[in-house]
């Protein structure tokens, strides 16, 4: 063989598509989102290979090495128990919506049957607090109605509820600051009320409801139920004053 030959294969050109195509990528290679990626599009993966999730094992914080079969039970058993106490809360929700509702109702009844301010104001009592864990219920007139009583609310007052604390549909639910509890609850504890004007458009009152429970009214809260009180006591109020 003379120098100026060369082997066959020395001649061929490099080609690494070729090799790349047939070469599988290595662990090192792998993220685990390809993993993630590669199971998800595959569901049938570990029936297929079931000898592969035999081998499985978890490091658990709490118990050690556990199977995957296992760790799975487990999970299961976690998100039954989550899905129990969110369905225990709905029911626990939907019995007290049904209290609250027959509560009104008969209270609505009630308003009407009022033949003067301080049976009005009682009957609210009577009624509402017990059934509703409230402290107390206070109706404050405002100036300008015809009713001589001590509740009758000073303007300045009136003006600086409507004004700084009701929305524009008239309600509020919160807590108030200690000028405002002397005001409204001198002799009681109100750690959140609802304050709800009386009449529309112009109101001619305040009813202002206590709870001992910081947390019983809040901002959130919904007003379909207090509204329809409302509209009893806006059409009644204006008889007795």
């Amino acid at each position: 063989m003379s120098n100026n030959q060369v082997s066959p294969s020395s001649s061929l050109p490099l080609d690494n598509a070729h090799d790349d195509e047939a070469t599988p990528l290595s662990t090192s290679e792998l993220e685990p989102q390809d993993i993630v990626n590669y199971l998800s599009q595959h569901p049938d993966f570990f029936l297929s290979h079931p000898e592969v999730l035999a081998q499985l094992h978890v490091h658990h914080q709490n118990k050690g090495v556990v199977s995957l079969t296992q760790l799975q039970i487990q999970q299961y058993r976690e998100k039954i128990k989550t899905l129990k106490k969110q369905l225990d809360l709905i029911i626990a929700n939907a019995k007290r919506n049904e209290t609250i509702y027959t509560t009104y109702a008969d209270v609505n009844l009630s308003v009407v049957k009022s033949n003067s301010f301080d049976e009005l104001e009682q009957t609210l009592n009577d009624e509402l607090c017990p059934s509703l864990g409230l402290n107390k219920i206070h109706i404050y007139p405002f100036q300008g109605s015809k009713l001589a009583t001590e509740k009758l609310m000073p303007e300045l007052q009136q003006r600086a509820f409507l004004e700084k604390k009701l929305n524009s549909q008239g309600f509020y639910f919160g807590r108030l600051g200690q000028n405002e509890k002397q005001v409204l609850f001198p002799e009681q504890i109100a750690e959140s009320v609802a304050l709800v004007s009386i009449g529309r458009p112009k109101p001619i009152a305040l009813l202002a409801i206590a709870s001992n429970d910081a947390l019983h009214f809040t901002p959130d809260m919904d007003t379909m139920l207090l509204q329809y009180l409302r509209d009893f006591l806006s059409f009644h109020l204006p008889k007795l004053l």
